[in-house]
């Protein structure tokens, strides 16, 4: 009987010694006991070959075979288990920010709407470069435009750093971005984000239910993350909402897909909270209106003193910002907690010790947790909010 099998167990197969024992046992019924298969022999370094490359074929089909798992699948083998369910991981987004444009006289800078192959080209002082959106005619003066990154992804933006002209334009004098981004890029899903929207949308079939509307718009495209609110009550309750009513928060989106889900997801006769409205002509001919909200952004500053418990040993600052960035998305109403971004910092690199420090949603009074200041608020992350201090 083979040694590699399935059964109700899962995949069995052999490992390296496994498999140099059985090549061993079956050279020597052979050729007799007496041979030299020590690793420094030549009969022994040819069954090391041998049962190397049989291990390498068994850890192929072992890994053909993990990735029908959608929770173990990567890459591309991910993206096809999760379509099963509908699922598609979601792309990266760009950044985009207003930028002021200073001209001495009247001035047409083509965008990516007319001239996508060359538009007007900005940089900050890192190197990251900026794309102008829509061709415009300037006047002499300042005119604020808006520009796109580049680079899809997290591409951070800093007020004041913006400064740089990569395409050289009579008339245009100079440029710099006065305010925060107006839109944070985000990198594409990661296969572990894609795994844990994938084990939600298993209840989006139901009907009704306060988790499946919720399930449902998380999974539409481009949706960032969706809170749903309930209040059962016969009265407006502590966060406004009113009696018997639903509050869906949906960050990023559709509007006409979103109101298209809590069309159909809601309890019927039940009410919507919101400031956002789509109208929906129902079968009847009559129209209903859906309402929903966006997130309050809220900026979110994290401060922290590290000492290396190696005097030889250099702390990459860098590295861990980028790191905390990656790994604290918060959702909607999520509570920022220091002591999560400490231990992930000392997973980061062990000889890492943070002395002090703290989250807050101001450049000051750090605390070790925060919470956002309403339930459709979200914390936003970026690089240039971490200070880190190394003594």
């Amino acid at each position: 009987m083979t040694n590699n099998y399935i059964d109700e167990d899962g995949l069995h197969v052999e490992t390296l010694q496994e498999i140099v024992d059985d090549v061993v046992e079956k050279l020597k019924a052979i050729y007799g006991d007496d041979i030299n298969v020590d690793g420094n022999s030549p009969d022994g370094q040819m069954i090391n070959i041998y049962a190397q490359a049989k291990a390498d074929l068994l850890d192929a089909i072992v890994s053909v075979y993990n990735s029908f798992s959608p929770e173990i699948a990567i890459g591309t083998t991910l993206d096809q288990r999760c379509a099963i369910n509908g699922v598609i991981r979601r792309g990266a987004t760009y950044t985009t920010t207003n930028i002021t444009i200073t001209a001495d006289r009247t001035v047409t800078i083509y965008g990516l709407d007319t001239n996508p192959d060359d538009p007007f080209t900005v940089a900050d002082d890192a190197g990251n470069e900026f794309y102008l959106l829509e061709t415009v005619t300037l006047s002499a003066g300042d005119t604020e435009v808006l520009f796109r990154a580049a680079e899809a992804g997290d591409v951070a933006t800093t007020i004041d750093t913006i400064t740089e002209i990569k395409t050289i334009t009579l008339g245009i004098t100079a440029v710099n971005n006065d305010d925060s981004a107006v839109n944070q890029g985000v990198d594409e899903e990661t296969d572990s984000e894609l795994r844990i929207r994938r084990q939600s949308s298993v209840s989006i079939q139901s009907t009704g239910f306060l988790e499946g509307l919720e399930s449902a718009l998380k999974n539409l495209s481009d949706v960032v993350d969706a809170a749903v609110y309930e209040n059962n009550t016969d009265s407006v309750d502590g966060d406004g909402i009113p009696a018997h009513s639903i509050w869906c928060i949906i960050d990023g989106g559709d509007d006409d897909e979103i109101a298209d889900v809590i069309y159909r997801k809601r309890n019927a006769g039940c009410g919507m909270s919101g400031s956002s409205t789509v109208d929906i002509e129902q079968v009847n001919g009559t129209i209903f209106t859906v309402a929903f909200d966006r997130p309050n952004y809220e900026d979110l500053y994290i401060s922290m003193t590290l000492q290396s418990l190696d005097a030889l040993h250099v702390i990459d600052e860098d590295y861990i910002k980028n790191q905390i960035y990656t790994n604290f998305a918060y959702d909607i109403n999520e509570i920022a907690d220091f002591t999560a971004i400490t231990t992930w910092v000392k997973e980061l690199d062990p000889l890492a010790v943070v002395i002090s420090g703290g989250v807050s949603d101001y450049a000051g009074g750090y605390a070790s947790y925060l919470e956002p200041s309403s339930i459709d608020s979200r914390f936003i992350m970026s690089t240039s909010r971490i200070n880190m201090t190394v003594v």
